[in-house]
């Protein structure tokens, strides 16, 4: 994975780099809880086919709905990029692109791609998330 920051980095990635393994590691154990506690109380996340959705309690639920059902066995795939960057002291943007959630098994030869956008606050020391946009990569229309 590459790992790029901002020239003027104003803070250490490390804290962020292990928040982002927890949500990876919340994802490969199924735990919509755990996964959400990675965000703010009142965050906002977009998912990858637009649903939006408000609030540490509302990912959990829905998270916990996605790993019971359709992304049952799926894990969050290493990026193969991580930019962040520190407009502000305590904020930090974080962009992340890799492959899409994975079944477990060899990895098929061509993955379609994703792009995240995940915007994280720290506050009393401690870094959560508190935006997050996912994306499909796709080739423009010609």
């Amino acid at each position: 994975m590459t790992t790029t920051t901002a020239p003027l980095r104003t803070t250490d990635p490390e804290p962020l780099r292990a928040l982002l393994q927890a949500q990876r590691d919340a994802w490969a154990a199924g735990d919509g809880a755990a996964f959400a506690a990675t965000f703010t109380e009142d965050a906002d996340f977009i998912s990858v086919i637009g649903e939006f959705i408000r609030g540490r309690t509302e990912l959990a639920t829905v998270m916990q709905e996605g790993f019971d059902g359709f992304m049952k066995g799926t894990h969050m795939a290493e990026p193969d990029t991580l930019t962040i960057r520190y407009p502000a002291p305590d904020i930090a943007i974080m962009i992340t692109v890799g492959d899409r959630p994975l079944r477990p098994g060899p990895k098929p030869d061509a993955v379609p791609q994703s792009i995240q956008t995940r915007v994280a606050v720290r506050a009393n020391g401690t870094w959560l998330f508190t935006s997050f946009h996912n994306t499909h990569i796709r080739e423009f229309p010609a």
